[in-house]
């Protein structure tokens, strides 16, 4: 068994990933310029969509929760608010969708103002740790590639818990420690994929059940990721100078040593990744 760790802590803007956010920006009015007039929202999810396989685990999310129309639901780690922006056009959802990166937040706003989707979607720049959401509970809960940033995993089980509705379901996709490492393996993760909380599946299934809520489905989506971030790296790496014609060298190599990376954590077995749903009791 893997034990709890002691907790690393670097800033998010030490990962390679969001070093350079004006990269987004960047893509979005090169396709604009490219296109001859402004992309769809399916055109622009290889920008916006910052997790594995895209709307199609937006869907998987959408369906499994029943997310509609009369839902108010919550997104942690939005990004730049693709899956809130995916989630609001297809369902007409309310969503309150909170970042922590001031600079993902503001991008975020701009393209859901772009898209016209203001009335659907409240964009928050805040801790949802200690963020006090006034007057409002959630039918549903999603998460994409946020909660393994957080190591105070007891605490945000608590919030979640109170956030939710009765009956309220929670949809996550997440990482989780396959094997054991040492404390330098341990310290380069938490800064470089600014792994925070890492722990094993086990581990992870007992934090769920521990704090009261009930698992309808959990997977395990090492193999599926593993095979989606092999695609993503070759493909970043054959359109190489194409990227160049859009960014700066320094954040083309940045996002590629990103995508290098996650693929060798997921293929050497050290990380693997978790997909759930779970009921508030």
């Amino acid at each position: 068994m893997i034990k709890e760790k002691k907790i690393y802590k670097f800033n998010i803007k030490e990962m390679s990933l969001y070093k350079t956010t004006d990269r987004f920006l960047n893509n979005y009015n090169y396709l604009k310029k490219s296109l001859g007039r402004d992309p769809t929202l399916e055109e622009i999810s290889d920008i916006d969509q910052l997790h594995y396989n895209g709307t199609e685990a937006v869907n998987e999310a959408i369906s499994k929760t029943k997310i509609n129309k009369n839902s108010t639901v919550l997104d942690i780690g939005s990004g730049i608010g693709g899956p809130a922006r995916y989630i609001a056009r297809k369902t007409k959802a309310n969503i309150y969708a909170i970042e922590i990166q001031n600079e993902l937040n503001q991008i975020a706003k701009k393209l859901t103002s772009s898209y016209k989707l203001n009335n659907n979607i409240k964009h928050i720049r805040g801790d949802v740790l200690i963020y006090t959401f006034k007057n409002v509970k959630f039918d549903n809960i999603v998460s994409w590639l946020a909660l393994y940033h957080i190591p105070e995993r007891k605490k945000l089980l608590k919030k979640l818990h109170f956030l939710l509705k009765d009956n309220g379901l929670f949809y996550a996709e997440d990482f989780y420690l396959k094997k054991n490492i040492d404390n330098s393996e341990k310290e380069s993760l938490a800064k470089c994929f600014h792994a925070n909380h890492l722990i094993d599946f086990n581990i992870y299934k007992r934090e769920l059940i521990n704090n009261n809520f009930e698992i309808l489905e959990i997977t395990d989506m090492s193999s599926n990721w593993t095979k989606f971030t092999k695609n993503r790296l070759n493909t970043f790496k054959n359109n190489y100078y194409n990227h160049l014609k859009v960014n700066s060298k320094i954040t083309v190599n940045n996002v590629l040593g990103f995508y290098d990376l996650a693929f060798k954590l997921l293929s050497n077995n050290t990380i693997g990744g978790i997909r759930y749903i779970i009921k508030k009791k």
